[in-house]
């Protein structure tokens, strides 16, 4: 079992990090208002947040389960329940992004789509720093090295 505090299952962080980036860009698009890189950043969003999530489901959170390892405050269901708010959000936000093709009223659509953005963004920080300081340190305990090494070649493919 990992030392307490010990985080070896820092790589998965990497992930949110991407994504933030990825967010970031579409919205600096959206600025720009060029509707295509933002649509086009979203989907990208959108296909890594989903692949992060099925990693999460398929592969860590049956594990945090066996092992014992919720807690209040990070429960599967809970998990479980902020998954399908991103997705929610995230298919909403490209609706609208697509919408905004042909808008009488480009500049009102992009300011409404960044309020939903700021909610949307506010669900996703915290998600994050619930995994940051429950699910993986929590699962970094309850694992060895080898069982870690194994989580992260199933990470990566």
């Amino acid at each position: 079992m990992s030392k307490p505090g010990s985080h070896s299952l820092t790589f998965v962080l990497k992930d949110h990090k991407e994504l933030e980036n990825v967010f970031n860009s579409h919205q600096r698009a959206l600025l720009a208002r060029d509707i295509d890189a933002a649509l086009g950043l979203l989907t990208r969003f959108q296909d890594a947040l989903d692949r992060h999530i099925r990693y999460e489901e398929d592969v860590l959170l049956p594990l945090y389960v066996e092992r014992q390892a919720e807690t209040e405050g990070g429960t599967l269901k809970l998990f479980q329940a902020e998954h399908a708010k991103l997705r929610e959000f995230t298919d909403k936000l490209t609706e609208l992004t697509a919408r905004l093709y042909g808008s009488p009223d480009l500049a009102g659509e992009i300011l409404a789509i960044f309020d939903r953005e700021t909610m949307f963004k506010g669900l996703f920080s915290h998600h994050a720093m619930r995994e940051e300081t429950i699910l993986f340190p929590r699962l970094d305990e309850c694992t060895t090295a080898v069982e870690r090494a194994r989580l992260l070649r199933q990470h990566v493919h």
